[in-house]
């Protein structure tokens, strides 16, 4: 069983400080309060209060001027504490920028799939095929079907690297998933692309696999580019 990791002092005021800045609706430039009056307002002492700008000041999250005061640096707007104890810092990514990656990634997978897939994972997919179909002709939650669809063939590579990085990459539109419906106007298109991935898939057919999934995942980022305005990238935490 991994060990709960447990937060020293100074990193539960640095969770605390972020904390502070976000519900005090401070910005960019703003000067924040003294060592002294940290400490008062949290009830430590002042060397905890040190230890935490210090590491605040390293991650680029405050500068601290001599004379003058410690003000909020931009990082400070998109900076957390992480699963495992560390500052981290949202990323921004154009819905381009993010199926650069998963786009290639999802061809690999369903080159792997196909040589690694069983007889009984390809009679998975296609019942889930099948409930994808249904489910668009009633115009009833069919995206969650889609998800199921690219997930299994994640499972199928037998990567877990792949897997797990995937699953983030899908994640990371995870918000726009419902409002695909509005702009997937040829869904007949998904209904027999996935049936040409199957049957690719049966045959063993890496080439031709990989081939419709490279057409289906430029038809995705289409459809996604239509909802998001690639002006207003999508923002997210790094993987972990």
């Amino acid at each position: 069983m991994k060990a709960i990791k447990r937060q020293s002092l100074s990193e539960q005021v640095v969770e605390s400080v972020l904390r502070y800045i976000k519900d005090k609706d401070l910005k960019v430039g703003d000067q924040i309060p003294t060592e002294n009056e940290l400490a008062d307002f949290f009830q430590v002492s002042r060397t905890s209060i040190r230890e935490a700008m210090k590491a605040l000041s390293i991650n680029g999250v405050v500068l601290s001027t001599p004379g003058k005061g410690t003000f909020l640096q931009p990082k400070a707007m998109d900076t957390v504490i992480g699963q495992d104890g560390t500052l981290q810092t949202k990323a921004r990514a154009t819905i381009a920028e993010i199926m650069e990656i998963r786009t290639p990634l999802e061809v690999l997978a369903i080159g792997l799939a196909a040589q690694r897939g069983t007889e009984e994972e390809f009679e998975e997919l296609i019942e889930i095929t099948q409930k994808y179909r249904e489910a668009v002709l009633v115009n009833d939650c069919w995206t969650q079907w889609g998800t199921k669809f690219h997930s299994k063939i994640a499972e199928m590579s037998r990567n877990p690297l792949l897997i797990s990085t995937l699953r983030f990459l899908a994640n990371t539109v995870e918000q726009y998933r419902e409002n695909l419906a509005a702009f997937y106007e040829d869904k007949a298109y998904y209904i027999e692309s996935h049936k040409r991935i199957c049957v690719a898939l049966r045959c063993r057919d890496v080439e031709a696999v990989q081939a419709e999934m490279q057409e289906h995942m430029k038809m995705t980022e289409d459809a996604l580019s239509m909802i998001v305005d690639e002006e207003n990238a999508i923002e997210f935490l790094p993987h972990q």
